[in-house]
């Protein structure tokens, strides 16, 4: 996601998350894979519990 800001990659950086345009969105940069978390890092990180990625929700600060 060209000019997104990237706030969090992972060791590998197969995964990050990036602000685009006002919404958080999980990037699995393997397939492009794309999913909006939300507006704010507490949706972000709600959502991300929700999908079972707590290990990032937890990095989130």
């Amino acid at each position: 996601m060209a000019g997104a800001p990237t706030i969090w990659v992972n060791g590998d950086m197969s995964e990050q998350i990036a602000d685009f345009n006002g919404q958080y969105v999980l990037i699995t940069t393997n397939d492009m894979k794309k999913i909006v978390l939300g507006k704010t890092l507490e949706e972000a990180r709600e959502k991300l519990k929700e999908i079972g990625r707590p290990d990032i929700a937890n990095q989130l600060k």
